[in-house]
């Protein structure tokens, strides 16, 4: 996060990594929920994973963390949008595919786009104002045919997911703020700590009544 790759265009290289692995992500991010390990339990171990990169990037700094109140105020803003989408993303991936759920996620940064024009008056290119249509123009090309809609469960996923879709898109700018007077590092630290703050409201939520599968091998491979 400290070093970047050298050109003007490295931000570029960042965005397509980020792309990638995200799809990786989202690929298998239902997976443990569907062979019987709950949703909720699936965000504490996610919280908990948060915890080695973030005192990893944290040290490369010489554990330098801004503690103003700005500071503090928008990495908690940051941590728990991020933190509390990530909740209801799960949780919306019990009730819709992810092949449909994602696509709508992607559409966060239109969000982020918005604010920024409406507060910050930043403007956009041409290409941008036409790549926002388009974005825009995939929700209602959606599959929602009745059969589509009765496999699904209705529409929950959709609204799930825009609310998915809004909390980041939210988070996004203020991160956009936050760049200007924090490091990266410490936005991620906030990011982690807050995610940890929301694990034991996870945990809960979680019905322990129900059976669990507690089974790490069979959450992951197949048999």
């Amino acid at each position: 996060m400290t070093s970047t790759p050298t050109g003007t265009r490295a931000w570029l290289w960042y965005a397509i990594a980020t792309t990638v692995l995200w799809g990786f992500w989202g690929a298998f991010t239902g997976t443990s929920a569907q062979r019987g390990f709950p949703e909720t339990l699936v965000y504490c171990v996610w919280s908990l994973t948060m915890i080695p990169p973030a005192l990893l990037v944290l040290g490369r700094t010489g554990w330098r963390l801004e503690h103003d109140a700005r500071s503090v105020i928008y990495g908690l803003v940051i941590g728990l949008l991020g933190a509390g989408g990530q909740m209801i993303l799960f949780y919306t991936l019990t009730k819709g595919p992810a092949y449909l759920v994602f696509p709508v996620i992607s559409l966060s940064p239109v969000v982020t786009i918005a604010l920024s024009y409406l507060l910050l008056r930043e403007r956009t290119t041409r290409i941008g104002v036409v790549g926002i249509v388009l974005a825009l123009m995939a929700l209602p090309l959606f599959d929602f045919s009745p059969q589509g809609l009765h496999a699904h469960a209705g529409v929950d996923w959709l609204v799930l997911s825009i609310l998915v879709m809004a909390c980041w898109g939210v988070q996004a700018y203020f991160m956009r703020l936050a760049n200007r007077t924090m490091s990266a590092e410490g936005i991620f630290f906030y990011m982690m700590l807050t995610g940890l703050l929301l694990a034991p409201v996870a945990w809960a939520m979680t019905d322990f009544s129900q059976p669990i599968n507690w089974d790490w091998m069979a959450r992951t491979w197949p048999r």
